[in-house]
């Protein structure tokens, strides 16, 4: 690659401000980008799987049952 100087003119030039209307707080901006539930009820879903087997364990435990599958 070669490099081009088709932006020298204009690349330390300070960010403009918005005339308008005040800037978006960072908190807000950043909201913007956080990712979106792809996937909706997949948290409880691996919940109550999570408790379902901790409830097979107790119950394991209770029966005496040390071997935990092997």
């Amino acid at each position: 690659m070669h490099a081009t100087h088709r932006y020298d003119d204009i690349i330390d030039l300070p960010h403009p401000d918005p005339k308008r209307r005040p800037r978006m707080p960072i908190a807000n901006r950043a909201a913007q980008f956080m990712p979106f539930a792809a996937l909706a009820g997949y948290d409880d879903v691996l919940r109550r799987a999570a408790g379902e087997h901790d409830e097979a364990v107790a119950a394991a435990e209770a029966a005496g049952d040390a071997d935990w599958g092997a």
